[in-house]
């Protein structure tokens, strides 16, 4: 007989606790819970990545794709590991303490500002090397998830940010005390550094920030624009500043559902996690290319590129902060050799650069990340 998961209610994994039942039981769909609305970014990729599983395992494995209404961002992390949800997507950073190790590594993607060369290559090579990182090179991230009972399928990352303002901001002198909406601990302490005040809101609330004057920026990748609305309040953008991705894992899967599958059934989720994070990356990138190139300036948005002098100015002090960012994980969490495990990966990021030259669509992108990650892993060990 066909064997396939079922993600529980809690109630029923309240029962099955009782019965002595400790993982799912046999059903033939998974549950991928998004947190993020219908037709967005993320929805998209958690689709793409169902008819890429179903594609693969010949209509063996299915996926329901609950977008934004089966668990939200906040409760993800707590929702996969409870069994709420087979697969949902879990944003690091706002689970600092159950994920030092792993957002050590996230909040490191500003080294791809210092590469030389293409912006967007430099970016990729640094999510291709981040997915690399963690699902193969740290068993600290590894243990990490496990201890929420995760194991890591598939990483994402926006196009590197950008300044979406209410005003025209070029420039050092421009950012000094301005009201910034910073994203992550990562823009705010570059705002802090560059003269600006950031302000912590969440993305939901930022366009009435724009729209009430609480806020004259947000610090947001370009696709934020579109997604978020701010293209209908903003009047200048500026590119160049303050850069950086914001990294995450798309898709974490509860640990008693990967468990519970046979090899063929791992490498068929895995081909599609491929999938899944080619999808999602190019996305961001497709989504603010447009809304930086066209869409913007259709609605009369001046595009501006940062000045010289700020740009050195970020540059110089992105590369002390990220001396700085090992001694503060060592010394907040107790991180042991932090400053090597980001040596580690600054060697992988250039390892990466060659690869994503010229990669701009998502099977492109797919492909190379399925070729250098996905298909190493060890099928009867991963995660295990």
């Amino acid at each position: 007989m066909k064997k396939a998961i079922k993600a529980a209610s809690l109630g029923a994994f309240a029962l099955a606790g009782m019965m002595g039942a400790a993982a799912p039981s046999a059903a033939t769909e998974l549950r991928f819970a998004v947190g993020s609305p219908p037709n967005s970014l993320g929805d998209k990729a958690a689709n793409h990545f169902k008819e890429k599983l179903e594609e693969y395992s010949g209509g063996e494995t299915t996926v329901k794709v609950y977008p934004l209404s089966l668990l939200n961002l906040l409760e993800s992390n707590n929702g996969i590991r409870d069994g709420i949800a087979d697969i949902a997507t879990v944003l690091w950073p706002y689970f600092l303490t159950e994920y030092p190790e792993t957002n050590l590594i996230a909040e490191a993607a500003s080294m791809s500002e210092l590469l030389e060369g293409d912006r967007q290559q430099a970016t990729l090579a640094y999510l291709g090397a981040m997915i690399e990182y963690v699902a193969m090179h740290c068993p600290e991230c590894t243990a990490e998830a496990k201890a929420q009972n995760q194991v890591f399928l598939g990483g994402l990352g926006t196009s590197s940010y950008v300044l979406q303002c209410m005003k025209p901001v070029t420039s050092y002198e421009d950012l000094q005390g301005l009201r910034v909406r910073a994203g992550g601990a990562w823009w705010s302490r570059w705002l802090t550094g560059m003269g600006a005040s950031p302000v912590s809101l969440s993305i939901n609330e930022t366009f009435e920030g724009l729209n009430q004057g609480i806020l004259d920026c947000t610090a947001s990748n370009p696709g934020d624009m579109t997604q978020f609305g701010f293209i209908d309040v903003i009047s200048d953008v500026t590119v160049g500043v303050p850069g950086s991705s914001f990294a995450f894992a798309m898709a974490d899967i509860n640990l008693d559902t990967w468990q519970s599958l046979d090899e063929e059934q791992r490498g068929h989720v895995l081909r599609a996690a491929a999938a899944l994070s080619g999808d999602g990356i190019m996305a961001y990138f497709h989504d603010g290319r447009e809304n930086i190139e066209e869409k913007a300036p259709e609605r009369g948005i001046e595009i501006h590129q940062a000045d010289e002098d700020l740009l050195a100015k970020s540059r110089e002090w992105i590369a002390a902060d990220l001396d700085a960012l090992a001694a503060s994980y060592e010394e907040r969490f107790g991180i042991e050799n932090a400053k090597g495990k980001l040596e580690d990966l600054r060697k992988l990021v250039d390892e990466w650069m060659p690869r994503m030259e010229g990669i701009d669509d998502r099977e492109a992108l797919a492909e190379v990340l399925w070729e250098n990650v996905y298909s190493k892993l060890d099928l009867k060990t991963y995660g295990m």
